[in-house]
């Protein structure tokens, strides 16, 4: 018997996904059966639950004939069966869980020569959804926020052109909607990197670690907290004694395996495995893991701090279907 729960999902199935072939089969299994129909149609109105014992009366059918089809529908994730209390005692009760399905039929059998097609978002580097550590820190293009710790949330967060820690994990968030409407062969993230020593240390190391949908994908050691020259993006007022730059590091996962800045760091996590059709975001996260060698911490660069004028980008390359 499954837990109570009421999705109200409704998933995407495509006929070319290998994965997507059992549930389809037994979605259409439960749905090929007028009874089952009847019983969804039942549903459709508050509370979207129902007693078995009035689908019996209901039906006109044996309690083993409905419980059969029940079971049918609970595996294609149609319905819900759970028990409840009533003024009678103890009672099972069906609920409502699938909402629908979009089912495509007509894909395309694309050769290798196909047109890839190429989708970007950019993100401020304020523009985090979390950060989880014991220091944070960050700068506009007018004014520094330093020590900020528990007030990372800061509403001046989302002007920050540096943001910049001894310790922690900040995470991002980007749209998956090509994700989910074709076929991904590549995604990749770019962005200015480096350690965070005081003030600047051109010699200290910080084990990067990055994650996509909370899947580990490698690890990027900093070999310094740049201040050999002063940072081309710099505002006038920034102090020279200060960090001035990073590096660009980008990220490429194909199915594959990952690369960072073009050196493979892992061949067992592939695309797939990053299930970016899943949910409403892709969400990216980096930081120090708290087993990691070099606790180091990170500074992430904007478009308007560093060397390079550019924020977070991500990138997919995608084939229509």
């Amino acid at each position: 018997m499954k837990t109570l729960k009421q999705s109200g999902a409704i998933v995407r199935f495509n006929l070319k996904n290998e994965e997507d072939i059992p549930r389809i089969a037994k979605v259409c299994d439960a749905l090929g059966n007028e009874t089952r129909l009847n019983i969804l149609r039942r549903l459709q109105s508050e509370p979207y639950t129902i007693a078995v014992s009035q689908l019996v009366r209901d039906l006109g059918i044996p309690m083993t004939t409905l419980l059969y089809h029940l079971d049918k529908m609970e595996k294609a994730d149609l319905v819900n069966v759970f028990y409840r209390s009533s003024s009678s005692g103890t009672q099972k009760a069906v609920v409502r869980d699938l909402r629908g399905v979009d089912l495509r039929f007509h894909y395309s059998m694309r050769s290798e020569t196909a047109q890839i097609n190429s989708f970007s978002q950019s993100l401020g580097v304020g523009q985090f959804t979390e950060f989880i550590g014991s220091d944070f820190n960050f700068c506009t293009s007018e004014k520094q926020y330093a020590h900020l710790n528990d007030n990372c949330y800061h509403p001046e967060r989302f002007d920050a052109q540096l943001v910049y820690t001894t310790a922690g994990i900040i995470s991002y968030r980007f749209g998956n909607r090509i994700a989910k409407d074709h076929k991904v062969i590549e995604l990749s993230l770019s962005l200015e990197l480096c350690s965070e020593a005081p003030y600047f240390d051109n010699n200290y190391l910080s084990d990067i670690t990055f994650w996509i949908n909370d899947v580990e994908l490698g690890t990027w050691t900093s070999r310094g907290d740049y201040g050999d020259h002063r940072g081309l993006q710099n505002p006038a007022w920034w102090r020279s004694t200060d960090t001035q730059h990073g590096v660009i590091v980008t990220l490429t996962i194909t199915g594959d395996g990952v690369s960072i800045n073009g050196q493979t760091v892992n061949d067992k996590i592939g695309l797939l495995k990053l299930h970016l059709d899943k949910g409403n975001c892709v969400e990216f996260k980096f930081g120090n893991k708290p087993t990691s060698t070099n606790q180091g911490g990170f500074n992430v660069f904007g478009r308007h701090f560093g060397d390079y004028p550019q924020d977070i980008q991500f990138a997919l390359a995608y084939l229509d279907e």
